[in-house]
């Protein structure tokens, strides 16, 4: 072992180092914290790193362990390691940085762990290598391979290197005033160059549902696996767990009127508006018939029950929200003043941030006069497309050339 040529089992040996340094590491000082290598000192290490790397190569026939670096004998073991690395962060629970790990080594975070980074650097000195290599004796069919070993380097590199500056915030936005204020993950406030105003909060819902609930604990039946009807615009006659359900009146939007006897509902398009539905329930035997209001309730009004035979009861469970967004003004320190809709997977784009819908009073439902954001920035991001593309692009130029070499043989 170590008398040259290196083979693989010196690369081997090169990896069980590097990971035995990693976790001495690990122990001495913890896992890497991303956030102090923001700008500048991410690009000082890039520049850094773009200097070691001419330098490896520009001494690899005077150092043997450079030169190794571009060998198969060094690249086979190193993507050994990666892989199996990577298939522990797949099967680990993973939690983000700033939080502890849920485990005392580490693998709940592997992007911090001191061994998965070190292989990691590995494997991209010896894409570096290769790529470097193939550019200094360029040849038109190496360009396949020079945009997929680039542009894996420069994904690499910037989303590893980028992570530091990336930026996601939070922000409460309200009807009642513009908010300008954003809190990251540790709860820090901070002064954004934006501005949003609420101007409405709109859920559109799936249809309301019907299901049978024990009278006295409220839990569903079956309580594992509750058995509902959808009541939809086509809905007139169902069945619900024998009980036969017709439906007398529907009404999305309305509050009750209660009298000394009985409690009605009439439509009512205000704040605080609740389903209310009135149906007719018929026992199995048909001996028990019920005809009564179910309502799922809202902030203002309290739901409503219809008992059946006074051991079961039929409610309805609150409605799933199918889709939801805000309506907001949007103010910059530049001057833009706009009006847009932020939708769930349908993000705003300004000025380098991106806007997303993250959630809503839920207490107030489809009332909500608060409507929360996430705002994320990340500067980086641009050239890991970049990267990508490099290597679709790649791809494709690799398939075109097999298949030329397919069609001349032929």
């Amino acid at each position: 072992m170590w008398t040259r040529p290196w083979k693989m089992v010196e690369g081997f040996a090169v990896g069980a180092g590097l990971v035995l340094v990693g976790l001495l590491l690990q122990f001495s000082t913890g896992p890497i914290a991303w956030n102090n290598l923001s700008f500048p000192v991410n690009f000082i290490i890039l520049a850094g790193y773009i200097l070691a790397m001419s330098l490896v190569y520009a001494f690899r026939n005077k150092v043997y362990s450079f030169k190794f670096l571009s060998s198969y004998a060094s690249a086979i073991p190193a993507l050994a390691y990666a892989v199996a690395l990577t298939a522990i962060m797949g099967l680990t629970k993973q939690v983000p940085d700033g939080r502890p790990a849920s485990d005392p080594l580490g693998l709940s975070r592997m992007l911090s762990f001191w061994p998965f980074v070190l292989i990691y650097i590995w494997v991209s000195v010896i894409v570096a290598q290769a790529t470097i290599n193939k550019a200094m004796h360029f040849k038109w069919r190496d360009v396949p391979f020079m945009l997929n070993h680039a542009g894996l380097l420069i994904v690499m590199l910037c989303a590893t290197l980028g992570n530091a500056d990336m930026q996601r915030l939070k922000m409460t936005i309200h009807k009642s005033s513009p908010e300008w204020r954003a809190t990251n993950d540790q709860g820090k406030i901070i002064e954004m160059p934006l501005a949003i105003q609420l101007k409405e909060f709109e859920i559109y819902e799936y249809p309301p549902k019907l299901m049978l609930v024990n009278g006295k604990t409220g839990d569903p039946i079956p309580k594992d696996k509750p058995a509902t009807i959808v009541v939809d615009s086509t809905f007139k006659t169902g069945e619900l767990q024998g009980w036969r359900i017709k439906l007398n009146k529907c009404i999305d939007e309305a509050a009750p009127l209660m009298t000394r006897d009985t409690t009605n509902y009439l439509p009512w398009y205000s704040s605080g508006a609740m389903t209310a539905i009135n149906i007719t329930a018929t026992s199995p035997d048909g001996k028990v018939k019920r005809t009564g209001w179910v309502t799922c309730g809202s902030y203002h009004f309290p739901y409503q029950v219809l008992s059946l035979d006074g051991k079961i009861s039929i409610a309805m469970p609150e409605r799933e929200p199918q889709r939801y967004l805000s309506r907001i003004e949007l103010m910059t320190q530049d001057g833009l003043h706009a009006f847009a809709d932020i939708e769930v997977n349908h993000p705003l784009s300004v000025e380098g941030w991106k806007v997303y819908q993250l959630s809503y009073d839920t207490s107030m439902g489809r009332w909500s006069e608060t409507s929360v954001l996430e705002l994320v920035k990340d500067p980086w991001l641009p050239y890991v497309y970049v990267g990508l593309g490099m290597m679709m692009l790649g791809a494709v130029f690799m398939f075109l050339s097999l298949q030329r070499r397919k069609e001349t043989k032929e």
